[in-house]
C-alpha cells in the first residue's frame, strides 16, 4: 500500500514538474494567455441577471480597524436605479467583481466625510465613466459635500485631461468626468418612479452633519446608517423596516485590545481605539434595537474591528437573536417584490 502511495505521488510530481516546464514555452504561454482573456472577456460581457428585487450588495464591511475587507460601500439597486451609498478604499474592485452595472450608476450618496468613506470617489466616477456612464455622476452628501466635490474635481482635472485627449473626446466626454454634487438635508432626498430615498440625521460626533439613508422600493425597505450611534432617529427612520444595516462595534474585543496595547506601552494607539468607541453603535445596544423594533433584519456592517476568526465572529455577536447577522465583503441580499422573504447570498 505505502509502495502504490509512493509511485502516486511520484507521479503527480512528475505531472506537476512537466506543466511548469510546459508554461516556459512561449506557444504554451500565448495559448493559456489567449484562453484566459476570452474568459475574461465573456464574464465581462455578461450583465447583471434581471432581477424584480431590491437587491443591496456590501461592496466593503470594514472600518479602518479592519483587515483583509474594503472599506464601508453599500450598492442599491433595483431594476431601474443603482445608487452607492459612501465609497471606501478597497470597495471598488469588489464592485468589478460583483459585476455590477456601473455604467448604469445615478449617484453616490455620502453619509460623511471620513477617509474610509469618500478614498475611492474618484476610482468609482473613472470607472463608470470608462464603462459609458450617459451622465456626470453626483455626488450627494450634507452640508460640506460641495467642498469636497470640487476639491477631487480640481485633484484629478489634470488625469480627466488626459484620458479624455488619449481615448478621444468621443469616447471619454469630458463634461461626463466631472463630478456634479447636491447638498442635502435630513428628508426626502430623491423620488424617482418606485423608488424613494430618505436621509436621517446620524450620530458620530464631532462629525456634523452625519446622516443614514432609507430606501423604499414597492414596499420593500433598507436603512443604511453610515457611522452612528443607536437614536431616537434610528428608531423612527427604521420603523417597519426589512433591513437594517448599520455599522457596529465589538466593545469587549476593543476593551481587550486596549489593555493589550496599555500593557505594551502604545498609550497613543490605546487612546485611539477608545476615542473610537464613542462614536459607533455596540454590538450590544443593535441586539437590544433588534428585541424593541420592528425591523426584520440587522446586519452589521463597518465592522469595528472586522473579526479575523469565528471565535471574535461569536463574540460580536453575543446574544444576538438568529435576525442579526455579521455582513462580509461581496455579500448580497434580495428583497423580492410582494414578499417578506430576504434571501441572503454568501460570496
Amino acid at each position: 500500500m505505502m509502495k502504490k502511495t509512493l509511485i502516486i505521488v511520484l507521479t503527480l510530481l512528475l505531472i506537476v514538474g512537466f506543466a511548469r516546464v510546459l508554461l516556459t514555452v512561449p506557444a504554451v504561454q500565448d495559448r493559456v494567455l489567449e484562453r484566459g482573456t476570452a474568459i475574461m472577456a465573456k464574464r465581462g460581457a455578461q450583465p447583471l441577471a434581471e432581477s424584480e428585487s431590491l437587491r443591496v450588495y456590501v461592496c466593503g464591511s470594514a472600518s479602518p480597524l479592519g483587515q483583509g475587507q474594503a472599506q464601508a460601500c453599500i450598492a442599491v439597486i433595483t431594476p431601474e436605479h443603482f445608487f452607492l451609498i459612501d465609497s471606501g478604499a478597497g470597495s471598488t474592485d469588489n464592485i468589478n467583481r460583483l459585476g455590477l452595472p456601473t455604467e448604469k450608476l445615478q449617484g453616490l450618496l455620502l453619509t460623511h466625510f471620513h477617509s474610509d468613506h469618500i478614498a475611492e470617489i474618484y476610482e468609482v466616477n473613472l470607472g463608470s465613466w470608462v464603462r459609458g456612464r450617459p451622465q456626470p455622476l453626483t455626488i450627494y452628501g450634507p452640508q460640506g459635500v460641495a467642498e469636497l466635490t470640487d476639491g477631487i474635481n480640481a485633484t484629478y482635472r489634470q488625469d480627466r485631461n488626459y484620458r479624455s485627449t488619449h481615448h478621444g473626446p468621443y469616447l471619454l466626454p469630458p463634461a461626463l468626468g466631472v463630478l456634479a454634487h447636491e447638498t442635502i438635508e435630513p428628508g426626502i432626498v430623491l423620488e424617482d418612479g418606485d423608488l424613494k430615498v430618505t436621509a436621517y440625521i446620524a450620530e458620530h460626533p464631532p462629525i456634523h452633519p452625519a446622516v443614514g439613508y432609507r430606501f423604499d422600493y414597492r414596499g420593500r425597505s433598507v436603512v443604511i446608517s453610515g457611522d452612528s450611534n443607536v437614536t431616537e432617529e434610528t428608531l423612527k427612520i427604521a420603523d417597519g423596516a426589512d433591513l437594517l444595516l448599520h455599522d457596529a462595534l465589538s466593545v469587549p474585543t476593543l476593551n481587550a485590545l486596549m489593555a493589550a496595547l496599555s500593557a505594551e506601552g502604545q498609550t497613543r494607539q490605546a487612546k485611539i481605539v477608545a476615542d473610537v468607541m464613542d462614536y459607533h453603535a455596540s454590538a450590544a445596544s443593535l441586539v437590544e434595537f433588534s428585541e424593541t423594533s420592528n425591523v426584520d433584519m440587522v446586519a452589521f456592517y463597518h465592522l469595528v474591528p472586522v473579526p479575523p476568526t469565528s471565535l471574535l465572529e461569536d463574540v460580536f455577536l453575543r446574544g444576538a437573536p438568529d435576525n442579526v447577522i455579521l455582513t462580509e465583503d461581496l455579500m448580497w441580499f434580495e428583497l423580492p417584490i410582494d414578499s417578506e422573504e430576504i434571501i441572503i447570498h454568501r460570496p
